[in-house]
């Protein structure tokens, strides 16, 4: 007993002077510290859309001046002249831009290219479909009734667009807001020109790769033990017993580090979770350790793990979801990234 116990303060002893130890546990408390102290960074949720207007009716005037002030993803503006236009499109003051020509709206219906809107987009221009989706579903309205005037007018009767019975009419059975809506934008309406948002930092991913590097990390000194023929003064299940605390006892400073940063970060988190998630890589580490141990070869096991081991913790890191988002990724690759416990963090 007392030598189980002598070799138990050792494992202890050796995994907390391992200098990695100390690097992991500095990188947390360091991303730990990032999530406390990065102040919210404000964004705007608009986008920004510039409008020239060269159209003197009052109908064009009317939608303009409701484009200005509607409450969207959109922030409509208008703007004096088409120089002003590229100048913003160059600088990104503009995502898009829409230039409304003299009498648009009194040739809404007919053909040609005289009177269309122009449309100015960058190659950076986003949400381009649907700034025009936009732009046209306030034209509708009037557009419709005008067609409805003007082939009524080829037949010899006399429709005004602005009558009240129309305009009712369409009010009941033609909603513009229904059939142009952007309800597919998650947060179409918004009631303020910014939001503040933190900036994403993956502390729950390092922590996880960590806890599984720390489990490597054992794996390591029970191989190395196993060439110096240390277990050989143990039984079996003594061999196994101390296997594993082996591994334990290297993964319990990483777990004990993420806990705290958790929490001092305030960073949501379940505690079983990260627990059982540790004794998972330790079993799993130790079967692997336990495996190599079988190999038929005369070399030292620990310098085969130890050759491999820098290119499987580079794999880790990359298939961890620090860098990349795994969801991203097609069938085959997900399925890689069972490989590597971290991605399960």
């Amino acid at each position: 007993m007392r030598l189980f116990l002598n070799r138990l303060s050792v494992l202890a002893k050796r995994s907390l002077i391992n200098p990695a130890m100390y690097v992991m546990s500095a990188v947390l408390v360091i991303m730990a510290l990032l999530v406390i102290l990065v102040p919210p960074k404000e964004t705007s949720i608009y986008i920004p859309v510039a409008i020239l207007n060269s159209d003197d009716a009052s109908d064009t005037r009317e939608v303009v001046d409701s484009l200005c002030t509607m409450n969207s993803i959109f922030h409509f503006y208008e703007v004096d002249s088409e120089e002003e236009i590229y100048k913003d499109l160059s600088s990104g003051k503009a995502n898009t831009a829409y230039i409304f020509p003299n009498g648009f709206s009194e040739n809404l219906t007919s053909s040609g290219s005289r009177y269309d809107v122009k449309q100015v987009v960058t190659p950076a221009s986003s949400f381009v479909f649907l700034s025009r989706e936009e732009v046209f579903r306030s034209f509708y309205g009037y557009s419709s009734r005008q067609i409805i005037s003007d082939t009524f007018a080829a037949r010899g009767y006399d429709v005004d667009i602005h009558d009240p019975a129309l305009e009712a009419l369409f009010d009941k059975h033609v909603n513009e807001d229904f059939l142009f809506a952007l309800e597919n934008i998650e947060g179409t309406i918004y009631n303020a020109i910014t939001r503040t948002e933190k900036v994403p930092i993956p502390l729950y991913k390092f922590a996880g790769f960590f806890i599984f590097t720390a489990a490597l990390l054992g794996v390591l000194a029970f191989l190395s033990d196993q060439d110096n023929r240390i277990y050989l003064r143990f039984g079996l299940v003594e061999r196994i017993y101390l296997g594993l605390l082996q591994v334990a006892v290297f993964t319990f400073p990483a777990l004990l580090a993420s806990i705290v940063c958790f929490l001092v970060s305030g960073t949501e988190f379940s505690p079983l979770h990260v627990i059982v998630y540790t004794i998972f890589v330790t079993l799993l580490a130790f079967v692997f350790g336990t495996l190599m141990t079988f190999l038929p070869i005369r070399q030292a096991r620990s310098k085969i793990f130890s050759a491999i081991l820098p290119v499987y913790l580079i794999l880790s890191f990359l298939f961890s979801g620090i860098l990349l988002d795994l969801t991203n990724f097609g069938t085959a690759l997900r399925t890689l990234t069972r490989l590597f416990p971290p991605s399960m963090f």
